[in-house]
């Protein structure tokens, strides 16, 4: 599989499962499901740039 280096944490990861937000930014699978809690869900906001990811 091919992987790229996250903007959140500088590791390189899977592509697979990761999201980029409009700027560019890739955030891996693990910073994406960092935020899964009881009271919150996976990341949706680009924590770099504050954009939707998608």
């Amino acid at each position: 599989m091919s992987t790229r280096i996250c903007d959140k944490c500088g590791k390189p990861k899977e592509v697979s499962g990761g999201k980029t937000c409009e700027k560019g930014h890739f955030i891996c699978k693990s910073c994406v499901s960092e935020t899964i809690g009881v009271f919150s869900g996976a990341r949706e906001i680009c924590p770099l740039c504050h954009k939707k990811l998608r």
